[in-house]
């Protein structure tokens, strides 16, 4: 049996929100608050295993999955943007190179913005649009 070969995604998902770039940006621009706004976090947590000061980890819990470490590289909240990769866990492990970018833009001054979420990573298949477009289904619930 023939074992699937890796290929390289890159994955960009947007959706336009009824609420202005700073409002959104106080729910989804917060590394340790993705369970705030999407489903299918149960937890997010500082890690306690941190091993220098430099890195500012999360661990993410899914429902009945192992957790997931994630570093946080960049983080600007005058632009409303962040940028994160995996650092440990099995999907770390299994999915490599995992790097994204959340970004909010405003498009209508105090009244609609536009999330935007890309990621990229080597894997056999995509495992990242269904996860980034149910964060966007709740974010509508929440502010459309």
């Amino acid at each position: 049996m023939a074992t699937k070969k890796n290929k390289h995604w890159k994955i960009v998902r947007t959706v336009i929100l009824n609420a202005s770039a700073e409002k959104v940006w106080d729910m989804v621009g917060g590394f340790f608050t993705l369970q705030l706004w999407h489903p299918e976090i149960e937890k997010t947590e500082i890690a306690t295993d941190q091993t220098s000061m430099t890195k500012i980890l999360r661990v993410l819990t899914f429902p009945g999955v192992p957790t997931n470490t994630e570093e946080l590289l960049f983080l600007d909240n005058k632009n409303f943007c962040y940028t994160y990769k995996s650092y440990a866990g099995i999907w770390g492990e299994t999915v490599k190179d995992y790097f994204s970018e959340i970004r909010v833009i405003e498009v209508e001054v105090g009244k609609k913005c536009m999330v935007q979420w890309k990621g990229q990573f080597l894997y056999t298949e995509d495992t990242l649009t269904e996860f980034y477009e149910n964060g966007f289904a709740n974010l509508v619930k929440m502010f459309n």
